[in-house]
């Protein structure tokens, strides 16, 4: 389904990780979950949100006396426009770097507003009335904003908001590993020059691109070798690389450590 919403129950404990690849958020309106994400322990209590991005693994660990819900939803879902794209990235409350931040809501004006549009969701997935799913849309977009306001209300940093472009090309490479594109190739997929990609990583992150889908690699690198019980030959060819060796040297240069020592530092975990 591109659009699922879920009570959560003792129910969806679950006795390994499994990877996700929707977008996720959880509401505990009140009680208290645990739950690993990327191998960070976070425990949700009474009026807080959690995100969990697509291409991370999580385990609910633990519930109890839990009221809340589980909201799944799709990429091709939710963003249907760039307005959409930049909502859901919007102060880092979906990120692509492996970030997941507990959300509090504020007061109980905002508390009523988001039961609301849970209890709309909910009516409009029971019934499917006449283009519920333009419905669904959104009442998911209002939901979002007032999450995104709960985030603003706790934070002291300004507000975080990337170009919908630069957030198409993290989509990319997401979705690209095992191609091993180059920066050329990213551009040319955005229908920009490699200056311009090159202009917008910069401004986003302060990184160039090629080390941005560095850092990216890596990152799913280490989640490989975390969740998958793979080894450094695998690994690199789920990546894209060809050669096991260049990716060794590859992942020692960004890292410092050995693909080989870090394999071996899980196992004796």
């Amino acid at each position: 389904m591109t659009f699922d919403l879920k009570p959560i129950d003792d129910a969806i404990v679950m006795t390994l990780p499994e990877r996700q690849y929707k977008f996720v958020l959880i509401f505990c309106k009140s009680g208290k979950i645990k739950i690993d994400i990327d191998n960070q322990l976070y425990e949700i209590t009474d009026g807080h949100f959690l995100t969990i991005t697509p291409k991370q693994y999580y385990q609910f660990i633990e519930i109890n006396d839990c009221v809340g819900s589980i909201l799944e939803f799709t990429y091709d879902f939710f963003c249907k426009d760039e307005k959409s794209v930049e909502l859901i990235y919007h102060n880092g409350l979906y990120c692509h770097f492996g970030l997941n931040e507990l959300i509090r809501i504020p007061n109980e004006n905002s508390l009523s507003r988001i039961s609301d549009y849970y209890d709309s969701l909910k009516s409009e997935l029971e019934n499917k009335p006449f283009e519920y799913e333009t419905s669904l849309h959104s009442i998911l977009k209002l939901l979002i904003i007032e999450v995104s306001r709960c985030k603003i209300a706790q934070q002291q940093r300004p507000l975080y908001k990337p170009d919908a472009l630069f957030l198409q090309f993290l989509n990319l490479i997401r979705d690209s590993f095992e191609k091993r594109l180059t920066v050329k190739e990213y551009a040319q997929l955005l229908h920009i020059s490699e200056q311009k990609l090159n202009e917008l990583t910069k401004k986003n992150t302060k990184e160039t691109t090629q080390q941005l889908i560095n850092d990216l690699i890596i990152l799913e690198a280490k989640r490989l070798f975390n969740y998958e019980n793979l080894n450094v030959k695998q690994v690199a060819y789920k990546l894209g690389f060809d050669d096991s060796h260049y990716f060794s040297r590859f992942f020692k240069k960004q890292t410092d450590t050995r693909a080989k020592d870090h394999l071996r530092s899980l196992l004796t975990e």
